[in-house]
């Protein structure tokens, strides 16, 4: 057979791909078990080929484990490209180098895309292998995996390897083999374990390789069965050397031509030079060529690289990034009146004077609805100011004293009436880096917008979050985007900005966050569920030989004595502590109790503790218990480390809900949006320091982001951590790491109801539906109008019901009966915001927040329903 042919593979029984949903797309099958369609374009002649990979489908590819994780092997990638060389009538993959590791999740599946682009003019073509996360829909980035190039064939081969053992070799015990390649990272399953002996001749080893029992029938859908060719090399990995303990793999390939395909026994010749490159031949059972590689090029693999590739390809990596603020957005001409309200210490009433809109000023909230009552007109914008004279506070007392003024602020503002048609705008200055990162940040305001961000997300419409420098341009700017659907800003001198969530770039491959000298690792909060796995990670992975682990119990934590013995047994040093770490002197005489050889070297702080409730149920006590340990402790563990030369990292644990404004977390995210703050405070100064604002952690519902639709899902521990590890290559003060849900994304895009800090992730325009027929709301008025007062009673009820089930997780309303008492149904504030949220949607009313908390039953709450509905 020459080198240019070879025999159409038959399609394997269990392969994955429906050979029929190709062509029902408009693309071409390849019937090819990892490939599962190819399209040409028009006019164009790169060719594209589409796969997807999951472990269900590919059962045998979670046999190929290395450092702990699920890699596709890079003999996969080289079958791809030598069956796309093939599509287009090149049977060489000259070249192919391999970029990244390409790992395969324990859920879910990865797509591919293997591209080869138009010839040149000796008729070579450029092959690329990409992949990404599959959640089913677009705008997620790729991966590039593999580059390289294919080319027609060359002649025949002229070798053979006939005679079987080869003459004068002599055979290696191969029995220590495997445990030898998993004690350095290689943990393969039974379809890779496909040695069936090795022999020595010279710098040449030689081996048999054949592919499982249970796998063979599989050999034949492939030119050459990755499971088989990655167990070619294996002899070659378990090598004695300075990196015996090292794994490795394939790093660049050239000169592969199959010659046969379908095998499932190979012979195999690996001649390796004093570089370490080597030139691989494989032959079938008979002696005949199978596979042909001139030269290939061995690299070691980390575990930290792969933690680096594996966070790179979950795609959890964000940042929030201030972008200009759209047309529409800076350009309305509403005209509008203004109020102010309370002290002004950014002086925005005579600013606003100045730019030419007159603006009434009240002492109080209650003063300027005393007015209203007594028949003055509702302002459309009452303006509060929250914040600092000198900007950059980093007291504690500020930042509660100023977030329990924003909450009196919110909670009378949703409490009144008739401030219910108009927008309190608080106005903060510096809280927010939307120009200059190297600017310290005014901590306490900070906290006001993380408070105010999850007033916005219950009560949409109701508040606006403008950050200004209070130049007069800045005002004149302010009026202009008063009217816009933005409902965060940020001004400077005529200038508008507004917050947009956008992926990190790749991180790129540095040491672990904590490697150095030896010293102490501080965590807080290190005996919970995520702080053991953390502190076991830490001595892992990051070589952490001394660890403080604080909690408030210390040793008496549940779990804690055997987290302990594990971590001692894994070779650290571990002091547990009971130790308040908002606490100044508690801290101080703590870190005195470190030796001089073991002095501090990093910080973690990863305490916390949520009290979850609605803007309007909160309490200025329910604040303190949840700002306390993570913004006093914060700020206590800066001033006792300040001057430490040797402390090389301070890693601050927050949380999405700080971000996306969490719907009944107001005092969590105040608390979680001033340590985003407090690590660019730190890195302003030129202090190490890293905010990581952390998604729902798989297990930890206490912290999770509220109920009220947030696209967020749970992320499994060890995928956290890879995250956790991958932030070292991104060099940013504030990161976001969290498993969005696209899909949730997409459908709240499509509904136009995406909150604007989301938008740029969405490639597509988001359009509100035509209708056809009369919006819900309208239609529900008038078919009350029509009927009679029963027939209304009966409607409303079944409304009622049915949002009140589905919001308490009822299968059918038929659990609510009408005149159940609404306190005894198990309601909690966001319960009664989600089941107000669905109510508002429906009827098109604003219905307070706690509704369900006015009204003693169903019954009860169809009546006001049926009052306000057909005043309308």
């Amino acid at each position: 057979m020459s080198a240019t042919m070879r025999t159409e593979p038959t399609r394997s029984p269990d392969a994955p791909h429906d050979a029929g949903a190709a062509p029902a797309v408009g693309a071409a099958a390849t019937e090819h078990p990892l490939l599962g369609a190819t399209v040409e374009l028009p006019d164009s002649e790169p060719v594209l080929f589409t796969g997807r990979l999951s472990a269900p489908a590919h059962d045998w590819m979670a046999h190929h484990r290395v450092a702990e994780r699920t890699v596709v092997p890079g003999s996969a990638l080289v079958e791809l490209a030598v069956r796309a060389g093939d599509e287009v009538g090149c049977g060489l993959v000259e070249e192919l180098s391999l970029e990244a590791p390409l790992i395969l999740p324990e859920q879910g599946a990865v797509q591919l895309r293997v591209r080869v682009g138009a010839p040149d003019v000796t008729g070579r073509r450029p092959v690329t292998v990409h992949a990404r996360r599959d959640d089913g829909g677009t705008g997620r980035p790729w991966t590039c995996h593999a580059t390289g190039t294919v080319a027609a064939s060359g002649p025949a081969p002229s070798w053979r390897l006939d005679v079987w053992p080869p003459a004068e070799s002599t055979a290696v015990e191969t029995t220590e083999l495997y445990p030898a390649l998993a004690a350095a990272g290689h943990e393969y399953g039974p379809a890779f374990q496909g040695v069936r002996g090795v022999w020595r001749r010279g710098d040449d080893l030689f081996a048999e390789i054949a592919l499982p029992e249970e796998h063979r029938a599989q050999a034949a859908a492939f030119g050459l069965h990755p499971a088989l060719l990655d167990a070619a090399l294996h002899p070659l990995w378990a090598q004695g050397g300075d990196d015996a303990r090292t794994a490795r793999e394939p790093g660049r390939w050239r000169g592969v031509c199959l010659h046969r395909a379908g095998a499932s026994v190979l012979r195999v010749r690996i001649t390796r030079a004093p570089s370490g490159e080597c030139t691989v031949v494989a032959a079938d059972a008979t002696g005949r060529p199978v596979l042909t590689v001139e030269h290939l090029e061995p690299r070691a693999v980390s575990s930290h690289a792969l933690r680096v590739a594996g966070a790179a390809q979950q795609d959890s990596l964000f940042r929030v990034e201030w972008a200009d603020a759209p047309s529409a957005s800076a350009a309305a001409d509403v005209p509008m009146s203004w109020a102010v309200v309370g002290d002004d210490p950014l002086r925005a009433r005579s600013g606003l004077m100045r730019a030419g809109q007159y603006a009434e000023r009240y002492p109080t909230l209650e003063a300027l609805a005393k007015e209203v009552d007594g028949g003055a007109s509702v302002p459309d914008v009452v303006v509060v100011t929250a914040s600092t004279e000198a900007g950059g506070v980093d007291t504690a007392d500020a930042v509660h004293r100023l977030t329990r003024q924003a909450l009196s602020w919110a909670q009378e503002w949703l409490r009144t009436p008739a401030f219910t048609a108009a927008t309190l705008l608080v106005l903060t200055r510096d809280a927010v880096a939307a120009w200059d990162e190297t600017t310290a940040p005014d901590l306490a305001a900070a906290a006001v917008w993380g408070l105010i961000a999850s007033a916005q997300t219950e009560a949409p419409g109701r508040f606006r979050l403008v950050d200004t420098d209070a130049s007069k341009a800045a005002w004149r700017t302010l009026l202009g985007v008063a009217g816009s659907d933005e409902p965060q800003l940020a001004l400077r001198k005529g200038a508008s900005r507004v917050p947009r969530l956008v992926r990190c770039a790749a991180p790129a491959e540095r040491a672990p966050l904590f490697a150095g000298r030896r010293g102490t690792v501080l965590l807080t909060g290190g005996t919970g569920l995520l702080g053991a796995a953390l502190a076991r990670h830490l001595v892992t992975e990051h070589g952490v030989h001394d660890l403080l682990l604080t909690s408030r119990r210390g040793p008496d934590a549940p779990g804690a004595a055997e987290l302990c013995a594990e971590l001692t047994a894994l070779g650290a040093q571990v002091t547990l502590a009971a130790c308040d770490v908002a606490d100044r002197g508690a801290v101080d005489n703590l870190l005195a109790t470190l030796p001089d050889d073991r002095p501090l070297t990093a910080v973690v702080h990863a305490a916390g503790v949520a009290d979850n409730g609605i803007v309007l149920s909160l309490t200025p006590d329910r604040l303190e218990t949840v700002l306390r340990p993570k913004v006093d402790a914060a700020l206590v563990l800066h001033e006792a480390t300040k001057g430490l030369d040797d402390l090389s990292a301070f890693v601050v644990f927050s949380s999405i809900a700080g971000v996306l404004g969490g719907a009944g977390q107001g005092n969590y995210a105040a608390a979680n949006v001033f340590l985003d703050a407090f690590a660019q405070h730190r890195r302003a100064q030129g202090a190490p320091a890293l905010s990581i604002a952390w998604g729902l952690w798989a297990g930890r519902d206490v912290l999770a982001p509220g109920s009220i639709r947030l696209p967020v899902q749970p992320l499994p521990l060890d995928e956290g951590l890879e995250l956790f590890d991958a932030v070292r290559g991104l060099d940013e003060g504030h990161v976001v790491a969290a498993r969005l849900d696209g899909a949730e994304i997409r459908a709240q895009a499509a509904a136009g109801a995406l909150p604007p800090l989301l938008r740029g992730l969405v490639r597509t325009p988001a359009r509100p539906m035509a209708r056809d027929e009369p919006a819900e709301a309208s239609a529900l008025r008038h078919r009350l109008a029509a009927m009679t007062d029963a027939e209304r009673d009966e409607t409303l009820l079944e409304l009622v019901r049915r949002h009140v089930a589905a919001g308490l997780g009822h299968a059918s309303a038929e659990e609510i009966g009408p005149d159940h008492a609404f306190r005894d149904l198990g309601f909690d504030s966001l319960t009664a915001l989600t089941v107000r949220n669905a109510l508002n949607e429906v009827t098109q009313l604003s219905l307070p927040p706690a509704v369900v908390f006015d009204f003693a039953s169903p019954q009860a709450l169809v009546q006001h329903l049926k009052t306000e509905l057909l005043a309308c």
